[in-house]
């Protein structure tokens, strides 16, 4: 049996949802040299996995559906835990898995990598928009699905609150940017940014597999930049999106919505605008990580 990874710190606070579950972090036993991909949602989770998995297995053919291999760990999505917990046990050698609770919300583990992504608030928000049109099921009152001017100005108002973490608002996504790169919990965290991955997709799989001390070649980094594409995983969304081939989503394929950048322009107003710039401007006081959460490095 693989060895447990150590223990440095437990973690600090829970956070719960309508889908987020703090006690199914027991499904996961972490080992040394696994990677847990803590992104909030809708900035680049499912394409990172799925980069990260390729360099872990060598290559693009994965040995069976990313959300098999790589499970939303805490998240109940209508797959039993023991299931969760024993397809995760089945893999040898590392692991990758995922959360969007923040860093303060689960224990800190030696040589466990944590790989964070973040995303410009407002493309966030309009992803959010298209994923929550694409449910099957019933969403409830979401505020994110109401008509674009209500939507928007709920979004940048309401506020962070632990026991419903998945009512998404930018509050909460500054909160997951504080606690997780801001607050030092994770010394040898690397941050990574959407926009910058888009920029420069090759780039992104080195510098994910460097990251993650995976020691990947020329050919196994353009092969994995190929097949991650975001051509190629919409081709393929059963695959890889979450719960994909489950009836979960009206389409699959739409689980990947445009891998785009600025799609608030043309769409709000200045004074929607306004009110979002200067609530963030709240949020997150040190105005170089305010333009790192917006832009990233490029």
């Amino acid at each position: 049996m693989p060895p447990a990874a150590q223990m440095l710190a437990p973690a600090a606070r829970s956070y719960r949802g309508a889908i987020t579950r703090p006690d199914r972090w027991t499904t996961w036993a972490p080992r040394p040299g696994d990677i847990l991909v803590c992104t909030p949602p809708k900035s680049g989770t499912t394409w990172t996995q799925t980069i990260l998995s390729m360099l872990v297995h060598g290559g693009p053919d994965l040995p069976g559906k990313l959300p098999v291999l790589s499970p939303w760990i805490d998240a109940d999505l209508g797959v039993p835990a023991d299931e969760v917990s024993a397809a995760l046990a089945a893999q040898p050698g590392r692991r990758v898995v995922k959360t969007h609770t923040p860093a303060d919300g689960f224990p800190v583990w030696q040589d466990v990598t944590v790989i964070a992504v973040y995303r410009h608030p407002l493309d966030v928000f309009f992803s959010l928009r298209s994923h929550i049109a694409n449910r099957s099921g019933p969403t409830g009152d979401n505020p994110v699905a109401w008509p674009l001017p209500d939507a928007i100005r709920a979004f940048v108002a309401n506020g962070a609150d632990l026991r419903d973490f998945d009512r998404d608002c930018l509050a909460n996504l500054a909160l997951h940017h504080e606690q997780t790169v801001l607050s030092g919990r994770l010394p040898e965290l690397r941050p990574f940014h959407y926009a910058d991955m888009l920029r420069n997709p090759r780039h992104a799989v080195a510098g994910l597999a460097a990251a993650a001390g995976i020691d990947a070649d020329a050919a196994l980094i353009d092969a994995v930049t190929q097949a991650t594409a975001f051509s190629a995983m919409k081709a393929k969304a059963a695959d890889y999106a979450p719960v994909g081939g489950t009836g979960f989503w009206k389409s699959d394929a739409n689980f990947f919505d445009s891998a785009s950048s600025e799609k608030w322009t043309g769409k709000l107003t200045q004074d929607d605008i306004a009110l979002y710039e200067e609530r963030l401007a709240a949020l997150i006081q040190d105005t170089e990580a305010r333009s790192w959460l917006e832009h990233g490095d490029g």
